[in-house]
């Protein structure tokens, strides 16, 4: 890490544990300091992470000639020191022996795993740093199945719901009365025409979807970041200056904030055509009102930003100006730049994935108030002109709204032990 720097800060941002280990019989020399200054307490200040600082060879500081109670003293003096210099809190900073402790293993000697202090680091981990990592996964896992999950249960209340309006409607039938069964029977088809033209205009607005949400997947697409990276990096190596070196740098960087920009814009266009397509149809065909889940920009944004940041630290430092050029160029695109194409490539992949998934909600529907439609029709053909198809259908429709209670119940009872946060019964 003393050697390479920029290689921890190249992995800090997507670190969700920050162990920073010293050895205590040298304490935080000069170099430990300013990788501790300039990226740990950056990272830690950024992101939410756990973090520890272990102080390693506490064994060194046993002295023969001493007893315990002076070595413990020397460890606590050691820990005060780091705790004041690193203005830590004093938990957080682990004094162990690793060579007592493999030693200990090795040899099965409890006295000896205890003198190493190894239990609180290994409690330390276990508790917190394994727990946020838990965390984590779950908060992914849920966020993965939380839409899909709710994307059910609202299917499954419209099922239940349609069912309940058949179930009175066959209850109130008549089928002696043949005008009324001829006035459902044609209110039915009158519906499954509507359906029709309903998948028609669906197509049409599906299409037009497609077209921008390609623009908006190739506006992010790694073609189209490295073509403008690759440009600024065959000027950079042509920089005959230090000064302008540095004003290509930072043309790049502007270069990088407006193509995530436009990309920005067209995200903004494809939310504002998936909102109008879903209120459509919610308005004219009586599908569901709920906003459909929107793609945004602001976290790409958000980390695009704290990177430039860094990279205009790096450009502007008396360093980089005492550094050779070419070295210049190589620690800006395996530090900075490597790290805005990981942005980009998140958010193009993100992107791909939401307009692929965005309209299976109105899908699902227009696909069950077909198959509503088709079984309306089918029941009222087959009870016309006879009681006991009334009968039948009745029994059937009752059994159905067993079912569904059962698996909107199952669902509520899914949601609620993983705990969704935005999920909630109705």
């Amino acid at each position: 890490m003393r050697v390479e720097p920029e290689l921890t800060l190249n992995i800090l941002p997507g670190a969700e544990a920050i162990i920073f280990v010293l050895a205590t019989d040298r304490g935080v020399i000069k170099s430990g300091f300013k990788v501790w200054r300039n990226y740990i307490t950056t990272a830690l200040g950024r992101v939410k992470v756990e973090f520890a600082v272990v102080m390693n060879k506490i064994d060194t500081l046993w002295d023969d000639l001493e007893g315990d109670a002076e070595y413990d003293a020397s460890v606590v003096e050691h820990v005060s020191k780091v705790v004041e210099l690193l203005d830590l809190d004093e938990p957080l900073v682990f004094p162990i022996s690793a060579k007592q402790a493999l030693v200990a293993k090795i040899k099965s000697d409890a006295d000896l795993l205890k003198k190493s202090r190894l239990a609180s680091l290994e409690s330390y981990l276990s508790n917190n740093v394994l727990l946020h990592r838990r965390k984590v996964l779950k908060q992914a896992v849920t966020n993965n199945i939380g839409l899909l999950l709710n994307e059910s249960l609202g299917l499954s209340e419209e099922k239940y719901k349609n069912a309940l309006e058949q179930l009175d409607e066959f209850k109130k039938v008549d089928c002696d009365n043949a005008e009324l069964m001829s006035k459902l029977l044609i209110e039915t088809r009158e519906r499954q025409q509507s359906y029709l033209l309903n998948v028609e205009n669906f197509q049409s607005s599906h299409q037009v979807f497609v077209v921008q949400a390609k623009a908006l997947v190739n506006s992010l697409s790694r073609t189209k970041v490295d073509a403008v990276i690759q440009n600024s990096k065959d000027e950079l190596t042509k920089s005959l200056t230090t000064y302008r070196l540095k004003l290509k740098i930072q043309a790049l960087f502007d270069d990088l904030r407006g193509l995530l920009h436009e990309a920005v814009e067209t995200s903004n266009e494809t939310r504002d055509l998936m909102k109008e397509i879903h209120k459509k149809f919610g308005n004219e065909y009586g599908f569901s009102k709920d906003e459909p889940k929107l793609f945004s920009m602001s976290e790409y944004q958000f980390q695009l930003e704290l990177i430039l940041e860094e990279g205009e630290i790096f450009r502007s430092s008396t360093k980089t100006t005492l550094t050779k050029q070419s070295v210049v160029v190589k620690k800006l695109y395996t530090v900075i730049i490597s790290r805005v194409r990981d942005v980009f490539d998140m958010a193009h992949q993100d992107a791909n994935q939401w307009s692929k998934r965005v309209f299976v909600p109105l899908v699902k529907q227009i696909k069950e108030h077909k198959k509503q439609i088709d079984s309306r029709l089918h029941m009222l053909r087959k009870i016309s002109g006879s009681k006991e198809g009334v009968a039948e259908n009745i029994q059937f429709l009752e059994a159905q709204l067993v079912s569904l209670v059962k698996q909107y119940t199952e669902l509520q009872k899914i949601i609620s032990g993983i705990k969704i946060d935005g999920y909630t019964s109705h």
